[in-house]
Parts: C-alpha cells; structure tokens; sequence
C-alpha cells in the first residue's frame, strides 16, 4: 500500500521506510508551501493539504518536528530547522544551542512529532509522539541528524547519534508518532472508530495535559475497584452475622482505588524506557512528575485508612497488596494480578471486621471461595492480555474482560443480598459503579481501560 509523504528530507523519508516497512513510501515535496503556523499540527497539516489534492482518493501524511528545550521556553519549537536562520544550517543550529544554554543547570528537552493524515475520504487526522530527554554539554556520536548529538533520550547516557537506527526509531518521538500512524491506517481502509484511541482528531481536544493523566490513572478502569471491597464487605455480616459500618466501606473501597493508582503509575515508572503509547514513555507526563504522583497515591491510601480507623487487619492486608502490586510490575507475572484482585476482596472483610470470634471462622470458606474466583478470572485475563500494546483488537477485547470484572461484583452481591437484606447498599452501589463505567467508556473512549 502506497503512503504518499509531504517532504524533500531523504533522512526523514529513510527512517519512515525503516519504520513502517510494511507500506510503499513515496515522498512529494510540498515545494513553495509556507509553513507559517504556530505549532507543529498546524504546520503538518499545511503540507499534507498540498499534496492531499494531487493524490485524491490516497493516504497522505505530513510530519512537523522539533525539539523543545525547557530553560528556552520550548524554544527552538517550530523553528528548530532553521534555528539560527536561513538556510537551514545544522551545525549552526547545534552550536546555537549550546550557546544559549550557557550557564542553565535545567538541560531538559523533548523532541515532538506530530503527524497529520488525509485519508481516502479526505478526513484529517492527526498524532503526537514525544521522546523526553536532555541536552548534553557537548555533542556526541555520528549517527542521525539536526539536533540528534546533542540529545540525550531519558534513560539513556548516550546521545541518538550514539545510537543505532533501531534502537532510536525504537523510542525516538517519529518512531512513537508512526506507531499511531500504523495502528490508524490499518491495512488501509477508512478510519474506523474502534481506533479512536489512537488518534487525536483535528476538531477535538486531544494531547491535553488532562487526557494524559486520565489515561495514565486508566480512569475508566477505576469503577471496577470499589466493587471488590464491596464483595468483601457483604460476607462480613451473610457468613459471620455481624455488622458492617457504611462509613468504613466507604474508606477501604477508597483506599483501595487510592492503591490501584499507585499501581498503575507505579507500572508506567517500571515501563517507562520501553513502552509506547503510555503518557510517560510518550512525554506527555514527566517522571518527576510520575514518579510525585505515585507516592501521593500511596500517601492517600493510607491517611483514608487512618482518618477512618480502619480496623488493624487491614493494614497488613494492604501491605501485602501493595508488595504484590510492586512485584507484578516489575516481573508481570499473571498471577500476582490475580492476588492483587484476590487481596483487594481480603480488604472489603477485614476493613469492616473488628473483632474475630467462633463466627468468623464460619466465613473462612466463603472467603476462600469468593477470592479463589477472582484470583483465577484476572490471572487469566492478564495472561491473555500479552502482547496487546501492538495488537488493537486485542487490546479491545481485554478492555472488555476487565470491565467484565464489575459482572462477577455484581452477581455476587445479588447472591449475597439474597442471603442477607442489610447489604442491599452494597448492591445499588455495584451497580452505580457499572453505569459510571460505562459512561466513562462513552464520554472518555481514547483513555485505554488496559
């Protein structure tokens, strides 16, 4: 399939082939357009429209890129070309900024791609990639070109001229940006919806510093968490026939989201250098500012638990889900997310249970029972769930297992509510948190739920 690209920059169109192997790329140069917007999707998308109109009926695309310095003022931006003037002149530009860091101690920079398509019907679409770094004191290495040895990619000690063309379109901003460009283009048909995650459409607000941390909290993912506790808490008073305090469901179920946030974030820190499409890898969100997050989560977690005074078993149950939590995202073995799940009901019963008597021996079983279930169906949709980062339909389809999660609540709730009334709150509550999640799909369709 033919992709027809607007630029004359051989290196550009060398590493687009490397990149995207599996199309036929043809380069055309929009000669004479001015690229006189003020941002990189505008500029792109005034390239792809020259050529759109010679190539009616194709795939067009147009890429912008720069590199974005802090201390400048995310200088040189859109005028990284031509930095130190006309004609584009790279050494120049390098020596330039060099110059003007002078003196700064804040040397972080990000390079960002934005990509603009036209597809066969005429829409436009466009993408982001970002790959987050610093400028080194002095340049390095003789791969790549412009501002490559100068650039020095997070995580790395060398600089993209230092690196292989491999392991740079691996992580670098075009290589993010064409990954999107790949998942929406498909096998070359019309945009489809289902793909709307990948893409940030011209009319829309995507990129935003909000999406990007609602997609790093999985939000609409969140709703599924409460519903565990709730289990939880509903065999308290059906197996050991006592009590339960509204007030502490309510802080061990919010503890509980407080902790899978921290897990999330925490999973994102772990795959920062080599995962894509996730805000951080993407520079979206910094891990400073991650890494702050996490540890503010975690902090949540725990004053919830204190100002509630929830009972002493439940702390070290939480413990041990928050050290299973930090070893499945360091060795992602399925079944620790299915003890993260299992542990989560564990929290419901002990964050309302006081007292242990002869009673709450009879509850043992159902316990056992209930977070066996739940152990074995998330183990098995983590073990499925390999491989869906470049597998869209996959990615769909646990999307939907995981939100499968608040069914099984569910049943189980109306089973229990049918053992004891009192916990009828329990159950209008589980079934809250499935329309919340289901609005949250619909308003919210390009955060990922995986």
């Amino acid at each position: 399939m033919k992709l027809f690209v607007a630029t004359h920059n051989q290196h550009k169109i060398r590493e687009i082939s490397q990149i995207l192997p599996e199309f036929e790329i043809v380069a055309d140069d929009p000669e004479g357009v001015e690229e006189n917007a003020p941002d990189f999707a505008g500029n792109a998308l005034i390239k792809v429209h020259a050529i759109a109109e010679r190539h009616p009926g194709e795939w067009c695309m147009a890429d912008d890129s720069g590199l974005e310095v802090k201390a400048l003022g995310g200088a040189p931006g859109v005028h990284s070309a031509r930095y130190a003037g006309e004609p584009c002149n790279t050494p120049a530009n390098n020596a330039l900024l060099l110059k003007n860091l002078e003196g700064k101690t804040d040397r972080r920079a990000r390079f960002t791609c934005c990509c603009a398509l036209v597809d066969p019907s005429g829409e436009e679409l466009v993408v982001h990639g970002h790959c987050p770094g610093r400028i080194a004191e002095k340049a390095s290495g003789s791969e790549g070109f412009g501002y490559d040895p100068l650039f020095i990619p997070d995580g790395y000690d060398k600089s993209f001229a230092d690196l292989s063309a491999d392991e740079k379109n691996a992580i670098s901003h075009r290589g993010r940006a064409l990954e999107k460009v790949k998942a929406v283009i498909g096998d070359g048909s019309a945009v489809d919806d289902n793909r709307v995650e990948h893409v940030e459409r011209v009319e829309g607000k995507g990129g935003s510093r909000l999406l990007a941390w609602l997609r790093l909290f999985r939000v609409v993912n969140l709703p599924t968490v409460p519903g565990d506790v709730f289990v939880g808490v509903a065999l308290w008073p059906c197996y050991a026939g006592c009590s339960w305090s509204i007030r502490q469901a309510a802080a061990a179920a919010a503890a509980s989201v407080f902790l899978y946030m921290f897990g999330l974030v925490d999973n994102d820190i772990v795959g920062a250098k080599g995962d894509r499409g996730r805000p951080i890898p993407d520079g979206e969100i910094s891990l400073g500012a991650a890494r702050l997050a996490r540890g503010f989560c975690l902090f949540a977690a725990l004053v919830v638990a204190a100002l509630a005074n929830l009972p002493r078993y439940w702390w070290p149950v939480a413990l041990a889900l928050a050290l299973s939590i930090v070893l499945y995202n360091r060795t992602k073995w399925s079944a620790l997310m299915g003890a993260c799940r299992a542990l989560n009901v564990v929290c419901g019963v002990v964050g309302v249970s006081h007292v242990y008597d002869m009673d709450a021996a009879l509850m043992a079983g159902p316990l056992a029972v209930v977070s066996g279930i739940w152990f074995l169906y998330i183990t098995a949709v983590t073990w499925y769930s390999s491989g869906e980062e470049s597998d869209p339909a996959k990615k769909r389809r646990v999307g939907l297992l995981v939100g499968g999660i608040v069914y099984l609540q569910l049943a189980a709730l109306i089973c229990l509510t049918m053992k004891a009334a009192s916990v009828m709150p329990l159950l209008v509550a589980g079934a809250v948190l499935l329309v919340v999640m289901r609005l949250m799909k619909r308003v919210l369709p390009r955060v990922s739920a995986s």
